[in-house]
């Protein structure tokens, strides 16, 4: 009970100081007139529909294949395969992370990453703060797009979970490529990073929270290293696409 406690105390004190954020500076959006308009459910709609088109398009652009960054993180995820066997599972046995998984992979922390952007959202609405309401109508169609994209992939690999000893279990109805926390947790970071970018501290707080978050789920046994790297690799370009 004193466990779960004090979780509970620190995700409040946590989303409590997200929600502050906004308050602190951000960059308002205008249109062409200067005006600043007013988000709703058919500029969302719109912004999440033209958010996947962006998506999946991008890997078929010829331009994205001539930036090196493309090569880099492409690597990376190649890359994070060889720590699939040996090093995933000596994470996975090893207790010292117990104190992690309980605080960073809890259902408490998945109900707070899901009610964020909504909390945001109506905060906004409530006290009639533009720059509040903005920054929550981007969590929330990054949230969506990243969700989509998560469910897309998961269904396309079909990777079974480490608990199953299948080390490279792709194709056989499994859902642990990539990883659909580590998505959404870099997804909501880059966002904040974009919508912040006046805020040089921000991403010292948004970057590695998303990273505690992914670590844990290869401590906690749900996902492979590979699963975890290529779902923040993803999320992280989810949220940098979506907000430019």
């Amino acid at each position: 009970m004193y466990e779960k406690n004090r979780l509970n105390t620190f995700i409040f004190l946590l989303l409590l100081f997200l929600n502050l954020l906004p308050v602190s500076g951000t960059t308002l959006l205008a249109n062409d007139s200067g005006e600043q308009e007013e988000h709703d459910l058919g500029i969302f709609f719109s912004h999440v529909w033209e958010g996947e088109k962006k998506i999946w398009g991008t890997p078929f652009r010829k331009k994205t294949w001539e930036s090196p960054a493309t090569w880099i993180l492409a690597g990376a995820i190649g890359g994070s395969f060889a720590l699939d066997d040996g090093f995933s599972r000596d994470l996975r046995n090893n207790t010292s992370f117990s104190d992690l998984n309980r605080i960073v992979d809890s259902d408490t922390k998945n109900w707070a990453m899901a009610v964020y952007p909504l909390a945001t959202l109506a905060a906004g609405k409530i006290s009639d703060s533009y720059s509040l309401s903005e920054y929550g109508w981007k969590l929330s169609e990054g949230g969506v797009n990243a969700f989509i994209v998560s469910k897309a992939l998961k269904f396309a690999t079909g990777r079974e979970r480490p608990h199953t000893g299948k080390i490279y279990g792709f194709g056989e109805g499994g859902n642990s490529f990539p990883s659909g926390h580590s998505i959404v947790a870099w997804t909501l970071a880059e966002t904040t990073v974009q919508h912040f970018k006046d805020r040089k501290w921000v991403p010292w707080i948004a970057y590695p929270l998303a990273g505690l978050i992914s670590f844990s789920r290869i401590t906690s046994g749900n996902h492979f290293a590979s699963d975890a790297v290529a779902g923040s690799i993803i999320g992280f370009s989810i949220g940098h696409w979506t907000t430019r």
